[in-house]
């Protein structure tokens, strides 16, 4: 889901020097022959379409997809590879603050022996028939505090961050929201989604995608559900846990890039910023959405298997810290 921390963790898979890592590729260039929600029973139809963009995705030069900050060093890229890479990031983004389209010429593409890492927001109600079509792969599914996911949409929204309009009025989105089994079986019709408040509907966008990405991957062992609190409250642990699962050795730079982000003297106020204190940036939404909106939320996400961990008041993670 969007606002789930996922720049944050992209950046950390990027960090590992034996990573070629694209930033929302299927954002910038969509997969428009597949729902937003797809079945995965519908596998065998888009197995060759999924694989040939699969295949497209290292070549992707956009700035937005080749040249996220900060931008690292890399095993199969010489100290004059890196430079050129870093030179030609900052001179794309120039040229994006002058409305110019310019790509990243110089990011590397296809290396022998890199791993492919694809942080996406757009497929998570793909999730599952994209496991289906893509075998050799290893994927982590992000989920933050409903409760801290709405705060950060809704003010993301007041303070125009978003180039799309609001998501809690998104009819398209609720209509296909609405034709889920994990909607089906509620009784919730798209009519009933939209005479919610939007925190409310909001809430509900965040357990139906969610509950359908974890029930489509459950008992898949290349699969790991994370909580974003989680990585917050212990970092290099859980990150350890993350490459375990994903098949790369420890890195000591991305000990360094985890010490760096999670500093509070290195904290930014940037809203896309992955160097912030995680602790007060997880749990800031508990000053900032207000009560009848912080009931709302967690009543509906407590009717969802993927929301139950937040009410175990045994696990630290999901209680905020002191102070």
């Amino acid at each position: 889901m969007p606002r789930s921390g996922t720049t944050w963790l992209g950046k950390i898979f990027d960090s590992h020097p034996d990573t070629l890592y694209r930033h929302e590729p299927d954002t910038w260039a969509p997969m428009r022959e597949i729902p937003l929600l797809a079945a995965p029973a519908d596998a065998s139809r888009f197995e060759k379409y999924v694989q040939d963009y699969l295949d497209s995705v290292p070549a992707m030069r956009a700035d937005r997809v080749a040249a996220k900050q900060p931008i690292f060093p890399k095993s199969y890229l010489s100290a004059p590879g890196l430079l050129a890479y870093k030179l030609g990031s900052g001179a794309s983004k120039v040229a994006g603050r002058m409305g110019l389209d310019w790509p990243v010429w110089f990011a590397p593409g296809t290396q022998p022996g890199a791993r492919l890492a694809w942080k996406s927001i757009e497929s998570l109600g793909r999730w599952g028939l994209l496991m289906r079509c893509i075998l050799d792969v290893r994927g982590v599914q992000i989920v933050r505090h409903p409760c801290g996911y709405v705060n950060s949409v809704l003010s993301g929204e007041a303070a125009q961050r978003f180039t799309h309009g609001e998501a809690a009025q998104d009819v398209g989105i609720f209509e296909m929201l609405a034709g889920t089994e994990q909607a089906c079986r509620r009784g919730l019709t798209l009519e009933r989604l939209m005479q919610l408040p939007p925190a409310e509907r909001l809430a509900w966008r965040w357990t139906l995608f969610n509950e359908k990405a974890a029930e489509e991957a459950a008992g898949d062992a290349r699969c790991l559900v994370l909580y974003y609190e989680e990585l917050c409250a212990d970092p290099v642990g859980v990150t350890r846990r993350l490459f375990d699962h994903c098949g790369l050795p420890w890195s000591a730079q991305t000990e360094e890039f985890l010490a760096a982000s999670t500093s509070t003297s290195a904290s930014r106020t940037d809203y896309y910023s992955v160097f912030k204190n995680p602790l007060q940036s997880a749990w800031r939404w508990r000053t900032k959405l207000p009560a009848e909106d912080i009931e709302r939320v967690l009543a509906v996400a407590a009717s969802s298997a993927v929301g139950v961990p937040y009410t175990d008041i045994g696990r630290v993670w999901t209680r905020p810290p002191q102070g």
